[in-house]
């Protein structure tokens, strides 16, 4: 099965109440709420700042009737209309939503590329203008400070990540800059992200910005479209790897506070965040401070893709490179496939027999995979795809990444 809702109901998914326990903010929303995340659990703390939706998009949510849930010291839209409803139209139609905690540093100057070269795990250099790539930025011992999204553009080089993020990033390469032409901005102040999401979601957005629907559809993964005037561009981001397309638009506030409007308008039905967090998990997509954080290197994390092995050197390389080459991971993220339909807590203990054998991070129900999916950390024992596990009393099996439908 390749495309459209697997032949579970959605119903039978999203019937079940979660009985997580969030220390970042309520998300236990009874019938609504298939999705369980927060921070790290003791003994590693994680700091997090206040993240900003911005006023607009807020006022959008509050008139449509949002349901809000308090996520790291704000109140986000968790829900608009249901998550059924908005699950179903982003199988069959199209849905919106903004990118919620979602920050973007602008890098400019000169040297900007060969300054990313050296800084980052992936390969910027043979990065093509017009694409992005996943990468990493390190401490000097190969642990993570940021897992990043790197979109080269002519004129400059864009880095995406969490808003929780984005300061300490911006502080740490800065630190780097000695004599180099190079300039980090934050785009904060001046862009907003929302993405529109579904089989419908190209024709919305060629309607939209008056671009042929094909140069949309035809988007590569992490391809970028340009549209309007030059001195403020609209930025369209494709994203192939998620059961329907969907589309990450950047603009200037006005203009993207207009377009997320006009979607709505157009017939894409308004979606939260927990719309967001499934299709994130269904992509099988780490997130930092949910999935990995400060103790992790890249390849517990599951940033294969993240980290290029050709390229020349980079902060944390010879970290990186050994645990490549040893091939020993004392533990790693991977897929959990479990059955029934209760989602367990986050943090839940992962057994093997009396055995403990990891924990959870993220958990959601899938109509589209017929399952609870999860994602967690196993020990090395127990990181064999197809291995039986059991998770607060429910039967697991172990999942290689990226989740795999079963026909």
């Amino acid at each position: 099965m390749c495309a459209g809702t697997h032949p579970h109901t959605l119903a039978s998914f999203f019937a079940q109440p979660s009985t997580a326990h969030v220390p970042i903010g309520t998300r236990h929303l009874g019938n609504l709420s298939p999705f369980t995340t927060t921070s790290r659990s003791a003994p590693c703390a994680l700091v997090y700042y206040p993240f900003t939706m911005s006023q607009p998009f807020r006022a959008i949510y509050e008139k449509s009737g949002a349901r809000f849930v308090e996520v790291g010291g704000e109140s986000l839209p968790d829900t608009v209309v249901g998550l059924d409803i908005e699950y179903e139209a982003a199988m069959s139609s199209a849905v919106t939503f903004e990118r919620f905690q979602q920050s973007q540093i602008e890098v400019t100057g000169a040297d900007r590329e060969s300054f990313l070269q050296n800084m980052l795990t992936n390969d910027i250099r043979t990065l093509p203008v017009g694409l992005g790539v996943p990468a990493a930025f390190l401490t000097n011992k190969g642990k993570l400070i940021s897992d990043l999204l790197v979109s080269k553009e002519i004129d400059s080089i864009r880095l995406r990540m969490e808003t929780s993020r984005a300061e300490v990033l911006r502080s740490s390469l800065d630190r780097y800059i000695i004599s180099e032409d190079v300039v980090l901005s934050s785009l904060d102040e001046k862009e907003q992200l929302f993405s529109v999401a579904g089989p419908q979601a190209a024709e919305i957005l060629a309607v939209l910005l008056g671009r042929e629907r094909a140069e949309l559809v035809e988007l590569p993964h992490l391809g970028i479209l340009r549209a309007g005037p030059a001195e403020s561009p609209i930025r369209l981001i494709g994203f192939g790897r998620e059961p329907t397309p969907r589309f990450d638009v950047m603009a200037p506030t006005d203009r993207a506070t207009e377009l997320f409007v006009k979607a709505v308008e157009a017939s894409a039905v308004l979606a939260g965040r927990a719309l967001s967090e499934t299709r994130r998990l269904e992509a099988s997509v780490a997130r930092f401070g949910v999935d990995m954080d400060e103790t992790n290197l890249p390849l517990e994390a599951g940033l294969e893709e993240a980290v290029s092995f050709d390229k020349g050197c980079y902060i944390g390389q010879e970290y990186v490179v050994r645990l490549a080459h040893r091939g020993h991971l004392n533990r790693k993220l991977v897929g959990l496939r479990l059955s029934g339909n209760r989602v367990p807590s986050f943090g839940a203990t992962v057994l093997s027999g009396s055995d403990e054998a990891g924990h959870v991070t993220t958990a959601a129900n899938s109509p589209y995979f017929g399952a609870v999916l999860a994602l967690g950390y196993l020990k090395r024992a127990y990181f064999e795809p197809g291995t039986e596990v059991q998770i607060e009393g429910t039967r697991a099996l172990v999942s290689s990444l990226p989740f795999r439908t079963i026909d």
